[in-house]
């Protein structure tokens, strides 16, 4: 009878999240020493909520019913786009973000259905400790705005900190899809840059539109966009690529 190669029962990712959820509890407990108490509680809220979004994407994944969630993603957040633009006196301008956002929701869905476990789990892993690292290291470390008008909560330091663990998830899971250090280190570059701008332009036009939230569904966000706006322009850049046959 011959050796046969057992895959582990749980998926190293698992422990990876673990492991960073852990770090970014202790590096939110830092930097809430500086805090009022209502700040305090909504980080955590943020924090705990944050922790079941991603159990939900993870599930998703695994189940291979991701299809099933981007679509409720999507869904929602049209939802949200249409309800801030409602009041906006610039019909034009508002009609041409709905289109923008309709281009990238399906972007996301089609990303959801058209890899396979092993690849979403590798872009959501960057894509989890972009937002996560982005928010911690610029709270303990943040004192240079990088965009004052559009979202004056980034700083410099929080996007090379979300960029710098985002490059370092993409090297611990490069062999869950067999590439080289060279290629998962673009691949993790090119998944901050487009987590970076999903994020910047949730903001733009919440800026717009002149309000600070998207909604209130989820407790300590401002919204499924602000919580989902990463994920969604990642998904469509990975679609564009498969479409410009890169992927």
């Amino acid at each position: 009878m011959g050796h046969e190669k057992l895959e582990p029962m749980i998926h190293p990712i698992y422990y990876y999240i673990l492991i960073y959820l852990l770090l970014g509890a202790i590096g939110m407990a830092l930097a809430n020493r500086k805090a009022n108490q209502a700040v305090h509680q909504q980080r955590w809220l943020k924090y705990c909520t944050y922790i079941v979004i991603v159990a939900s994407i993870l599930g998703g994944i695994f189940l291979e019913k991701l299809f099933v969630l981007t679509s409720i993603i999507a869904l929602v957040g049209l939802f949200e786009i249409i309800k801030a633009l409602s009041l906006s006196p610039k019909i034009l301008f508002a009609l041409g973000i709905i289109f923008i956002y309709i281009m990238i929701a399906f972007g996301l869905i089609f990303f959801s259905l058209h890899f396979k476990k092993d690849f979403l789990l590798f872009i959501y892993f960057q894509i989890f400790t972009f937002d996560g690292f982005s928010q911690i290291t610029g709270q303990l470390f943040g004192k240079t705005k990088l965009i004052p008008k559009i979202s004056p909560g980034k700083t410099v330091e929080g996007l090379m900190g979300g960029t710098i663990f985002c490059l370092l998830s993409a090297v611990l899971a490069k062999d869950w899809v067999g590439l080289s250090l060279h290629f998962v280190m673009i691949w993790g570059l090119f998944t901050a840059i487009l987590a970076f701008s999903g994020d910047t332009l949730a903001s733009s036009v919440k800026r717009f539109c002149n309000i600070k939230d998207y909604g209130n569904l989820l407790p300590g966000h401002g919204g499924f966009l602000d919580r989902f706006d990463s994920l969604m322009m990642t998904g469509m850049g990975y679609a564009c690529l498969v479409y410009l046959k890169v992927l």
